[in-house]
């Protein structure tokens, strides 16, 4: 895994957790700063907005409002004492009360430097965090064409990132075969040549009208059983515009919504630059030596983590979607400490009270650690030298890594003893 690709991790993820944090009030900060805007404009800013916030007329919004601001305000104050200027992409910067309890308050800061610079100033409170801006650089800029057709059907869809969509299906109405002889034969095949004109006619139409309204149009990829692709191509019914885009054409066994995918699939070379094929290839090759059946492979997070701490890890495929929490606990009697993998902390705090120690029985544990299972796992592979890669479960092999593997599968370098 690049550096790169590792801080568009975090940075997902730290607006995945962002999303889910909510006001009592309209309580929440949002302030983003160009790179070329000056910090102290900043925080005279905010400043006067402390003074609008004071005749907020709920005392608890108000109190909770102008501890967001202030919390910002010194923030900036440190951070221009050190650095002076934005960084190079500017930063986003989301503060307040997330507790979501109206009797406790926990005011909290976090800040961001995007992988692409923002282009919007902007001071916002309100119920959720603004997160719009930094949600539009992690979309794909680039889209594929994808059409699969014969002399039956076709499918017209779209790729855009590791989506897939369905832009439109047609059926052709074309006869099959007869058994007319003579002067029926003849006609029946002029009914079948006037039909599949205008089946063709209608496929080309839908093309143009789909893709032509695609502004980032990077490449079309036409797929299907059969001649009928190719006769497609040579009729001339595709706008010019269009018919550059065709890269490549493909076999394909299919011509609905699998016979997509099936393209997809055959199109590596072609779209070998794309996140989507990149994913199936890494889990491809996990299924691969799975199948084997070599003792090269581990799944699970209790066998991957034994594996990694023996070094034998070569590459870790961890799923995006993947949020669990590595705590450690302390037995207050007898000393005992030990670690669990949970799904949240505040949960096991509570279970904790109730909870008996693995060693002596008692219930007297506390929770001396808790660390994002992802984090831990990838600094153990830095560690040993493993390549890290994230796959998302948008397609089929990512849905099977995430639910059928745990969300977490390895290729090792050796079988270990």
């Amino acid at each position: 895994m690049t550096e790169e690709s590792r801080k568009k991790y975090q940075f997902k993820r730290l607006l995945d957790d962002l999303e889910g944090k909510r006001g009592r009030g309209t309580e929440l900060i949002s302030v983003y700063i160009t790179p070329d805007f000056e910090l102290t404009k900043v925080m005279q800013q905010l400043r006067d907005e402390q003074s609008t916030a004071s005749n907020i007329k709920s005392r608890t919004t108000r109190k909770n409002v102008l501890g967001a601001l202030e919390r910002v305000i010194q923030f900036l104050r440190v951070y221009i004492a050190k650095y002076r200027k934005p960084p190079e992409h500017g930063m986003a910067i989301f503060c307040g009360n997330v507790a979501g309890r109206e009797d406790f308050s926990d005011i909290q800061l976090y800040w961001v430097e995007p992988h692409e610079p923002i282009t919007v100033r902007m001071y916002r409170c309100d119920q959720e965090f603004v997160l719009q801006p930094l949600r539009e650089m992690l979309q794909v800029k680039e889209t594929i064409g994808l059409l699969t057709l014969d002399r039956r059907e076709a499918t017209i869809a779209t790729l855009r990132g590791k989506h897939i969509e369905i832009a439109r299906k047609l059926t052709s109405g074309v006869p099959g075969k007869h058994g007319k002889g003579g002067q029926s034969a003849r006609r029946f095949e002029r009914l079948i040549e006037i039909a599949a004109h205008e089946y063709a006619k209608r496929v080309a139409d839908a093309v143009n009208e789909i893709f032509s309204q695609i502004p980032d149009l990077r490449a079309i990829v036409v797929g299907g059983p059969g001649p009928t692709k190719e006769e497609f191509l040579k009729s001339e019914l595709l706008h010019d515009s269009i018919r550059k885009k065709i890269t490549a054409t493909i076999d394909t066994g299919y011509t609905d919504e699998y016979g997509i995918r099936e393209l997809v699939d055959r199109a590596g070379e072609v779209l070998a630059d794309l996140d989507i094929v990149k994913e199936k290839a890494l889990m491809q090759r996990f299924m691969t030596e799975l199948v084997a059946g070599k003792g090269l492979v581990a799944y699970g997070e209790r066998d991957v983590r034994e594996r990694l701490g023996r070094g034998a890890v070569e590459l870790l495929l961890i799923s995006e979607p993947l949020r669990r929490i590595r705590v450690a606990a302390r037995c207050q009697t007898c000393g005992h400490e030990f670690q669990e993998t949970v799904e949240e902390v505040e949960t096991y705090k509570k279970q904790l009270a109730t909870k008996s120690c693995p060693k002596c029985g008692e219930e007297k544990l506390v929770l001396i650690e808790s660390k994002d299972l992802v984090q831990e796992l990838i600094e153990l592979a830095d560690k040993f030298g493993a390549r890290v890669e994230f796959v998302s479960a948008e397609t089929d092999e990512g849905k099977q890594l995430l639910i059928a593997f745990k969300g977490l599968a390895a290729i090792l370098r050796f079988r270990p003893a």
